[in-house]
């Protein structure tokens, strides 16, 4: 059984230190959590304030005591948490992360205790939130906290956290109402994510660029699995530079970092290094363009603008264009794009392509008529399409490093280079700039690990993030992509079954699972998100560089977390 032990262990090392306001409801909350991993009877279902009290000091007496070791094994940097209250980092009063094996199981029904009855004192106890299922997250509960005093310490843990995050006028973490007029904490485990890659960015930073760096928040039994078949893509002469995590219940498992931004720079990798996302900006579109219909400012079966027309018996729908249903043949005028011309001269010529299929009845991958989206975007919001993502998507959603284009490109703090060429025998970094920003909605963002860590829990997580509604829009299968299934049965054999396009995403059923998927391709660059909604799942990785083990990673994951196959997929390349 699983929970959200990271945002509680943060909580007790931020009161632990001292960070935190010493406010009774906040000294409850990291007692709880404490309680949950220290010493306390397991019997106990209930806290004193002077019991609570005493934890926190005992984890305050455990961080001045612990320190973090750094081991090496096989060329790995790894941090070893040293305790369960102890911070990671060399020395930084960075958030602890509580490894998931130390939590008690959760009592449920007639074995959980109320709280005891004292004259004269609050007891506070570990409590599940209303209608929660037994892997919901942990949270505390304070009987006697109104509403106006709750979201008052919630804002303030937040600030003291420094994880203020404040979206149209709500605070994480927030204070909602529980049966019998208490309330509890559902602390979005988003919103953590900020520090935990604080910790692998230090940790990419001290260590040798050309050696893995690991930062492992899970002790699910598969990643140590993962973990070398990340370092036998990596070790490919032919990747310069791999950044990956793993979610796993809506939370982080693993961050990984590999190389350089440049070969032979010593810059290494970190977790926000940008890179080009290519493709997987199609699932910002589709994104974006689901909450304008959800607002009531566009409905996607309205035809697409008059720049966009085909030789065929009826003309698009906003939802064919994005879909990949407009019956012209493959990637049309992508060569004419690469060649330097002008997006509008292009768009002139499309409806004098003779059409592989009537309009909505076939899929046929687009990224010059995928860009009309920039003006149904324009027409529905009076304002650009790049200005309608960062303020829509990338500020509500947390993707603090992304943009779009070279210019965003270059001028972020930590930017990879490409490296093209996929018989490269020299590893000299090629030309940032990219015709494929001139179809912003179908190739142009550029986004870190973190970013795509963040897009990816938007997805996933049971709290926060995108709506249910604009998901099942999202994940609605609108058209068969055959092509892609012979692809990847030809690839990988008896994995998937079959595969759909939806709002921007790619959906693959993986035996009885769902995944929903991208991936992003533009030379010297690759990237990739493969989620499971239903588990919290999700794989997200970005490469600079033309190679081919990177692209076999997401079947190995899948295989060794599922058992369905040996993982073996990067044994059967040879790229010498």
């Amino acid at each position: 059984m699983r929970y959200t032990a990271y945002a509680f262990a943060a909580l007790a090392m931020a009161a632990a230190s001292s960070a935190a306001p010493p406010t009774p409801y906040l000294r409850a909350l990291t007692a709880s959590a404490l309680a949950s991993a220290d010493d306390a009877p397991a019997s106990e279902a209930s806290l004193t304030i002077e019991q609570a009290d005493a934890l926190i000091a005992a984890a305050e007496a455990r961080r001045e005591a612990a320190g973090v070791s750094e081991m090496r094994d096989g060329g790995e940097a790894v941090y070893a948490l040293a305790d369960a209250g102890a911070a990671a980092g060399m020395g930084l009063d960075g958030a602890p992360v509580l490894p998931e094996r130390h939590l008690p199981e959760r009592r449920t029904g007639a074995e959980e205790r109320a709280p005891a009855e004292t004259e004269g004192e609050t007891i506070y106890r570990i409590a599940p939130a209303p209608g929660a299922e037994a892997e919901a997250p942990f949270i505390a509960s304070a009987p006697e906290l109104d509403a106006e005093a709750a979201l008052a310490e919630a804002a303030a843990i937040a600030e003291s956290l420094d994880m203020a995050y404040v979206s149209e006028g709500s605070v994480v973490p927030v204070a909602v109402p529980a049966d019998g007029g208490q309330f509890v904490w559902e602390i979005t485990p988003e919103r953590l994510l900020p520090t935990l890659v604080d910790e692998a960015e230090t940790l990419a930073q001290i260590s040798n660029p050309r050696e893995p760096r690991v930062s492992l928040y899970s002790n699910l039994a598969y990643l140590d699995d993962v973990i070398v078949r990340l370092n036998q893509a990596a070790s490919s002469r032919r990747v310069v530079g791999l950044a990956v995590a793993i979610i796993e219940q809506g939370r982080p498992a693993l961050i990984y970092t590999s190389g350089e931004t440049a070969a032979g720079s010593g810059e290494p990798i970190t977790p926000r290094t940008v890179f080009r996302a290519a493709s997987l900006t199609k699932t910002m579109t589709g994104v974006l363009l689901a909450h304008l219909e959800h607002e009531g400012r566009i409905r996607l079966d309205d035809p697409a603008p008059e720049t966009i027309r085909v030789n065929n018996s009826r003309q698009p729908t906003v939802l064919d264009l994005v879909s990949h249903r407009t019956g012209l043949p493959r990637n049309a005028y992508d060569n004419r794009l690469e060649e330097g011309r002008t997006i509008d001269a292009i768009l002139t010529d499309t409806a004098l392509l003779d059409p592989v299929c009537a309009v909505g009845e076939c899929y046929t991958y687009q990224n010059i008529v995928f860009s009309g989206a920039a003006e149904v975007v324009r027409r529905s919001t009076g304002s650009s399409y790049e200005r309608n993502v960062r303020r829509r998507l990338f500020d509500r959603y947390g993707l603090t490093t992304a943009g779009f284009g070279e210019r965003d490109l270059t001028r972020a703090a930590s930017w990879a280079r490409p490296h093209r060429g996929w018989a490269r025998r020299a590893d000299t970094p090629g030309s940032p700039a990219s015709n494929y920003d001139a179809v912003a909605p179908a190739a142009a963002a550029i986004v870190s690990l973190e970013d795509l860590m963040a897009w990816a829990q938007a997805h996933i997580s049971e709290t926060g993030g995108i709506p249910a509604e604009i998901r099942e829009r999202l994940f609605t299968p609108y058209v068969a992509t055959p092509r892609e299934t012979q692809g990847l049965n030809r690839r990988f054999p008896g994995r998937v079954q079959e595969t759909h396009y939806g709002l921007g995403w790619r959906i693959y059923r993986w035996g009885d699972r769902t995944l929903i998927a991208h991936s992003g391709y533009l030379s010297g660059y690759g990237a990739q998100i493969v989620m499971e909604p239903a588990t919290g799942f999700a794989y997200i990785a970005l490469w600079n560089a033309d190679a081919s083990a990177p692209w076999r990673l997401w079947p190995t994951v899948m295989d060794l977390r599922t058992g369905d196959g040996p993982g073996d997929w990067l044994d059967q390349l040879n790229e010498d």
